[in-house]
């Protein structure tokens, strides 16, 4: 038991050793500085509840009252009875990820700043040009129809560029988090979705096969991925097809699947479509799937997609359900 002892004390982690009734029987150096606490002798469970601050932004990773963010491994004890804990500090480790993803998005937003006058100028010009002859008074309905159309159309091309903006511009913020029922994030989705749908006209489908799914998400950010999903769908679609929303859960993941028989993506294309600010749009931003992979992202979630050329191509997100704070409080309890 002494080597034993010695190798605990020799291994860089927090390290904590239970015995069969859940009390520290051992620990290193590191774990009584990491938890700023005498553990020895104390129950484990005791100190969770009074060290350990669990938030709904964890996901596989715990929070310490100190501030302090932690990793958390255990295992059985083979010699005999008991439980072995390893705590990794990654407090450094996330602050420096995170001081690089913000260097990274000055720099992304510098070019969004550099893009913004070329990128709004075009349709905000037609939208003015549209609005004068519209104000002429002397115009035939027939053309006051069209002209009232591309005007629209061009309002909402300004509407859509600028969400992605605001979108990207705010996606590496600390997300403000809500429980959140799919069902409902799906009816807001197709809610904002239905009028451009229209426009071109495709029609979308949704089969919602886990309305009982709740997330903790920002709802905000996914409702404007999602969203985006669809409208390059359209855009990629002809008059007269469908867009198919499909969502499915599991006890762990909801997913939803955008899908469509549009004109695919061509494989020249296939490395570059999350890059921000390229496309190949006319009235593009080059932000929309950068926007999504960086929402998907900041929720701990994936994205999977496939496309061929004249085929069509179909968008996965994943994300986790909502069931990480009192569980993940309980696996640090029990293991």
């Amino acid at each position: 038991m002494a080597t034993y002892h010695q190798i605990i004390d020799a291994m860089p982690n927090a390290v904590i050793l239970l015995d069969s009734h859940g009390l520290v029987d051992y620990c290193n150096d590191n774990a009584t500085g990491l938890l700023g606490h005498p553990l020895k002798g104390y129950l484990w469970r005791e100190l969770v509840s009074e060290l350990f601050a669990p938030k709904a932004d964890d996901w596989h990773e715990v929070s310490l009252r100190n501030g302090r963010r932690v990793r958390l491994d255990t295992s059985a004890v083979n010699e005999k009875p008991g439980q072995l804990i390893v705590l990794t500090d990654l407090t450094e480790t996330r602050r420096l990820q995170n001081r690089i993803s913000h260097l990274q998005r000055l720099s992304s937003m510098g070019k969004m700043v550099a893009s913004l006058a070329h990128q709004i100028r075009t349709p905000l010009s037609a939208a003015i040009l549209y609005a004068q002859n519209l104000k002429q008074g002397t115009i035939s309905p027939v053309k006051q129809q069209r002209f009232s159309a591309k005007l629209l159309s061009r309002l909402h091309s300004l509407e859509q560029q600028v969400n992605d903006m605001l979108l990207f511009a705010k996606s590496g913020e600390q997300p403000m988090l809500d429980d959140l029922s799919t069902h409902s994030l799906i009816e807001q989705v197709l809610a904002n979705t239905e009028n451009y749908a229209e426009q071109h006209q495709v029609k979308i489908n949704c089969i919602d096969s886990a309305s009982g799914a709740v997330l903790r998400a920002n709802q905000t950010a996914l409702v404007g991925a999602i969203q985006n999903l669809i409208n390059n769908a359209v855009d990629a679609s002809q008059p007269g097809q469908e867009v198919l929303v499909k969502t499915d859960a599991d006890n762990d993941s909801w997913r939803v699947s955008v899908i469509d028989a549009g004109c695919g993506i061509p494989e020249e294309r296939l490395d570059n479509i999350f890059t921000p600010f390229f496309t190949e749009k006319s009235n593009g931003t080059g932000l929309g799937l950068a926007v999504v992979q960086t929402v998907v992202k900041a929720h701990n979630g994936s994205i999977d997609w496939e496309s061929q050329p004249a085929k069509g191509s179909r968008f996965t997100l994943s994300l986790p359900v909502h069931q990480w704070s009192e569980n993940r409080l309980n696996e640090v309890c029990y293991g």
